[in-house]
């Protein structure tokens, strides 16, 4: 159950929160509640993460794109160092990020395209992190990525990401939830060109076989739309994640070095960051020109990407640190409802539905 809390500044209202593990009398509570043994050292590097973090993200809030990424990814990993030594009770040993970026040779790619190595999976940041968040995935072990895998896989901008690369389908497949007079249905939408593309992506989600049913067909003639019906089976491990707006969705797994690789959403951004980062600090001439004269409209996913992982990631970290999922917001996702009476006209409707499902059952047997 995530707990909604209503506000109309969740940036200001969401770090208030946060900003309490700046000072030493919470820190302090909240490390003996854990049956941690708080000590000068371990609460001053909490506190002072807390602090830098805010700072930087407070200036990256009105940084251009020059630096605004380099900002944001510096503001965050104290953000996770924090976090992390506060739900540990000690302060983790980080010698490196431990994500190395790797230009693509030639010119005239999009910035998607950057490659990244990761290293040291024992004292790199980003698997320190990653455990901390109880992911133990050892990303050392699958070669080389790209950043395209990484805001592939980040709900909020899959229309932006699809758009901009023209690709038919990212690593995210958006729900549309419905409630029925036979209980809560799940659909998505395709069209002739993604279909198989669909398909595919289903079977990289996670646990899908043993959290669903076989997926049937169906068509929704009031809007003209064909979709994918999803069923849950009965006491199954619910797999579905929850965009920044509510709505749900299943994430796809990436195939690397012949395994599918799910990685968390704060860190499908968070690596994201990192590789934008290292753009913006060690080859200007390869971001600034981005940022000043894109002509691709790649420049736009990024600057939403910017603006959703500024008001997301502290959420998120504030979540674990609390133990339970709360968010910030002013408008959210609302399931449909289409528990109603009907007329004479809606039930010849519903019956020319059931007839085209019934003709249609073995549309999906593919799967």
């Amino acid at each position: 159950m995530i707990e909604t809390i209503f506000t109309e500044n969740p940036e200001d209202d969401l770090w208030r929160e946060l900003l309490q593990y700046s000072y030493k009398a919470n820190v302090t509570k909240y490390l003996n509640e854990h049956s941690f043994s708080p000590n000068e050292t371990l609460i001053n590097s909490i506190t002072g993460s807390i602090l830098q973090a805010h700072e930087y993200y407070s200036a990256c809030k009105h940084a251009n794109l020059q630096i605004s990424p380099l900002l944001l990814y510096y503001g965050t990993t104290n953000l996770l160092f924090g976090a992390t030594a506060l739900t540990s009770g000690s302060i983790p040993v980080i010698k490196s990020h431990g994500m190395n970026p790797d230009l693509p040779t030639g010119k005239n790619y999009y910035i998607a395209e950057t490659n990244i190595v990761f290293s040291d999976s024992e004292r790199g940041g980003i698997h320190n992190f990653l455990k901390s968040f109880d992911c133990n995935e050892d990303l050392t072990k699958y070669g080389t990525w790209q950043l395209k895998d990484f805001i592939s896989s980040i709900a909020e901008i899959n229309n932006d990401y699809q758009r901009c690369y023209s690709e038919k389908i990212g690593n995210v497949l958006m729900l549309d939830v419905i409630k029925s007079q036979s209980g809560y249905v799940e659909r998505i939408y395709y069209t002739n060109d993604n279909y198989s593309s669909i398909l595919e992506a289903i079977r990289r989600v996670e646990n899908f076989n043993s959290s669903y049913l076989k997926p049937s067909s169906g068509h929704d003639h009031a809007t003209d739309q064909d979709f994918i019906i999803l069923r849950p089976k009965l006491n199954s491990v619910n797999i579905k994640k929850k965009s920044f707006f509510g709505q749900p969705y299943l994430q796809a797994g990436i195939i690397k070095n012949g395994h599918t690789i799910s990685i968390p959403p704060l860190f499908n951004m968070y690596i994201s960051l990192f590789i934008m980062g290292s753009l913006c600090r060690y080859h200007p001439e390869i971001w600034g020109p981005f940022a000043l004269t894109d002509e691709t409209g790649e420049r736009l996913l990024v600057e939403k990407l910017m603006y959703y992982a500024r008001r997301m990631l502290p959420n998120i970290i504030l979540n674990k640190l609390y133990s339970k999922d709360m968010t910030y917001v002013t408008q959210r996702y609302i399931e449909k409802e289409t528990i109603k009476f009907v007329n004479e006209h809606e039930v010849k409707e519903l019956i020319s539905q059931e007839l085209y499902l019934r003709n249609q059952h073995n549309f999906i047997d593919k799967l």
